[in-house]
């Protein structure tokens, strides 16, 4: 009876011990959702944004609603639309020279704004499509997936621009319209991808030639995210819904992972080493970075129906989600701030 005895109150300690451990490390969500921003009057899809870090603000494609949304993150409120754009599909905010960037799909051109008053200083003409952009701060040059069949055309472009002079420098012919567009080493590199032919190329900024080109393993690759400090890339899928990594400087594969559907939204946090894939389905897929070749989603963090679009802030250590209007609800930004 003693041995049962003590047995019992062994395994009650142990259960004891195991509970207060339990409760002592909860389990945290890798998102915390900080505010919500209404976005009023705005109807449809949302695209692509940036942000000012120094001004605090947010510069959100209002594609549908042919409008750029501004937001100031600093008091989580709307402050204005920009009216006039014909298909807003993606913003860049650079801080230097302090101008905002607006790709127009329809109207194929880039509409430059002054970013102290949001005047519109110019428009540099390119064709119909421009979608995607990236700016590389070494050479103060702004890179505009556009062209392929938006433009009747059997190939894309990836249009140069001097944000300094706000004049067209040049063209790099892709097989198709670019996706996504990511500067690699600035100075030096820059990544795109090519959904209709499956392709993710390197491109030498110095030449302003293609160097690299190699297929994804499955799918049509649309979003692209670095890790620097180790050497990835991280290339977001469709068709089927996927991460696929791969080694940034010999392009090779290392590992693919399951995603969110209609993925439009792909960030690597370093400062938590976490990767943030947003899509159509209605959640954030957050990954935890167990070491540069091994990964594990760690979360789906609800968000909200064709919430696709998203941005991770680094220096504000904030990610935020665009949410379109839908299901009695207006459309919104959701902040959230990563747990540590």
């Amino acid at each position: 009876m003693r041995d049962s005895f003590g047995l019992l109150a062994i395994a009650g300690l142990s259960l004891s011990l195991g509970s207060s451990v339990a409760q002592a490390t909860p389990k945290v969500a890798p998102l915390r959702l900080a505010s919500t921003i209404a976005l009023p009057h705005v109807h449809g899809r949302i695209d692509h944004f940036s942000a000012d870090v120094a001004g605090q603000r947010l510069f959100i494609s209002a594609l549908d609603n042919h409008t750029v949304e501004v937001v100031d993150v600093r008091a989580d409120r709307w402050l204005r639309s920009l009216p006039g754009v014909q298909e807003p599909q993606g913003e860049y905010y650079a801080a230097r020279p302090g101008k905002l960037f607006t790709a127009d799909g329809r109207g194929g051109d880039v509409r430059v704004y002054r970013g102290s008053d949001l005047q519109l200083l110019s428009t540099v003409k390119l064709d119909l499509g421009p979608d995607a952009e990236a700016y590389d701060p070494a050479t103060k040059r702004l890179y505009v997936g556009y062209g392929g069949e938006d433009a009747r055309k059997t190939y894309g472009e990836v249009g140069i621009i001097s944000a300094v002079t706000d004049r067209y420098v040049g063209d790099i012919r892709t097989s198709a319209h670019p996706g996504a567009i990511l500067i690699g080493e600035p100075g030096r590199t820059v990544f795109i991808t090519v959904p209709k032919t499956h392709q993710i190329s390197q491109i030498d900024a110095r030449t302003g030639r293609i160097v690299a080109t190699w297929p994804s393993r499955a799918g049509s690759p649309v979003s692209l995210a670095l890790d620097r400090r180790h050497a990835r890339l991280f290339v977001g899928m469709r068709n089927p819904a996927a991460i696929e990594v791969f080694d940034s400087r010999t392009h090779r594969f290392i590992t693919s992972l399951p995603s969110v559907g209609l993925m439009d939204g792909l960030f690597y946090d370093s400062l938590h080493h976490r990767i943030y894939a947003s899509g159509g389905e209605g959640y954030v897929a957050v990954y935890r970075q167990l070491s540069p070749d091994r990964y594990a989603e760690i979360a789906k963090v609800p968000t909200g129906a064709n919430a696709r679009t998203s941005l991770w802030v680094r220096p504000l250590d904030r990610y935020y989600v665009a949410v379109p209007a839908g299901g009695g609800r207006g459309a919104r930004v959701l902040v959230f701030q990563p747990a540590p």
